[in-house]
């Protein structure tokens, strides 16, 4: 990774005493990793401003490491996101799908096909006019399925529920299931289009709900609990 130049989506970057930051991000020639950036005096002067949740960037690594760390010689941004830079409520899902990517992928190898999902993503929340409230909960459906946890979405549920357990939709309204409502969501998000996104009517609370139980899907199918702290943003900015 050390001699050529590679693409990477940032999660996190943060100021790592007074001489650099640290970028964590998912790359498309090493999956997840954290990179250091000099940036103190006698460094060369970089536009920190481009290290943004989601943005995609081009990265020259250097040849020098910072403990397990590979160094940043130079960076530039691949993807103008002018619209989710300039708008709080795609910024919340930006912190989201950030923090989300960082707490389900540990994989330190490529996974084109994961990057490609990820980089696509990020161009149709960019893009997206109508129905941006619910465009994360349309991104996890898809993105649980990426993870390799796609669940059993039948033609028509006929009233069944969604089962964690089995991945499936069953009859009955016992076990480790979704409620009704987050069921029928769960359907309506697998099969609509992003374009169609607007026709989707979910309230703040509907959406909270739904996410809490995807999440739960997502802790029992990894085996560990994920505790996304980005919720309270989202819930915040889409209460209504």
């Amino acid at each position: 990774m050390a001699d050529a130049h590679f693409k990477m989506v940032v999660l996190h970057s943060f100021r790592h005493k007074e001489s650099g930051v640290i970028v964590k991000g998912y790359s498309d020639v090493g999956g997840m990793g954290a990179f250091y950036l000099k940036s103190g005096a006698g460094s060369r002067k970089h536009n920190l401003s481009i290290l943004h949740p989601l943005a995609v960037i081009q990265v020259m690594p250097s040849t020098r490491r910072f403990g397990e760390m590979v160094g940043i010689k130079e960076f530039e941004s691949l993807l103008k996101l002018s619209s989710i830079r300039g708008n709080v409520s795609k910024m919340a899902i930006a912190l989201f799908l950030s923090e989300i990517i960082t707490k389900t992928i540990r994989e330190i190898e490529p996974n084109p096909g994961m990057f490609r999902f990820v980089e696509q993503s990020i161009q149709e929340l960019e893009r997206c006019t109508e129905g941006v409230a619910n465009f994360h909960l349309f991104f996890l459906v898809k993105y649980i399925g990426m993870l390799g946890y796609l669940p059993e979405i039948p033609e028509e549920t006929k009233g069944m529920l969604f089962d964690i357990n089995s991945a499936g939709y069953t009859a009955g309204n016992t076990g480790n299931r979704f409620g009704k409502e987050e069921s029928r969501l769960l359907w309506s998000l697998y099969r609509i289009p992003p374009a169609n996104l607007g026709s989707l009517r979910i309230s703040g609370e509907q959406r909270t709900k739904f996410l809490a139980e995807v999440l739960r899907y997502l802790s029992y199918h990894t085996g560990h609990d994920i505790h996304i702290d980005s919720l309270g943003v989202l819930h915040e900015v889409f209460s209504k």
